[in-house]
């Protein structure tokens, strides 16, 4: 019997050290395709560039932020942050229709660090963003606790 435990110890431990291996793998999958969109999205506010800005966008995403709405946020983003200057990534929240991206950010204006979430979904095989947001660390931080 006790030999039984510890062959089954290890097989166990094998096979959560393989499914975590494929989650992590999976995770670096989502970051090659998050990290360089979502640091499109930022230059491109920082350059006013809505074409490129909105170039990943999905259907619903790009109806909703048109190149007149695209203006208002950059005027706000800019007033509030100032330009963006970097991120860090933070975390990735799967769910079943979409992943969440989120990223501590650095903007010219702010001494606080800023929350950039950036939403992904897939639309006819293609990976789109359907979801951005900025947000001040410290408030998300406060709603958390």
């Amino acid at each position: 019997m006790i030999i039984l435990v510890c062959v089954a110890t290890p097989c166990f431990a094998a096979k959560q050290n393989r499914e975590s291996q494929e989650i992590w793998s999976y995770g670096e999958e989502i970051r090659k395709i998050a990290d360089p969109a979502t640091e499109n999205m930022l230059l491109m506010l920082n350059e006013g560039n809505y074409n490129q800005y909105s170039r990943n966008f999905s259907p619903q995403m790009k109806a909703a932020v048109p190149e007149s709405k695209f203006r208002e946020i950059d005027a706000t983003i800019k007033g509030t942050y100032g330009t963006y200057l970097s991120k860090e990534f933070m975390s990735i929240e799967i769910r079943e229709n979409y992943i969440t991206v989120s990223y501590k950010g650095t903007f010219s204006q702010g001494q606080e660090p800023v929350l950039i979430r950036s939403v992904f979904t897939q639309e006819d095989g293609k990976t789109c963003i359907a979801g951005f947001w900025l947000n001040p660390l410290k408030l998300v931080e406060k709603i958390r606790e």
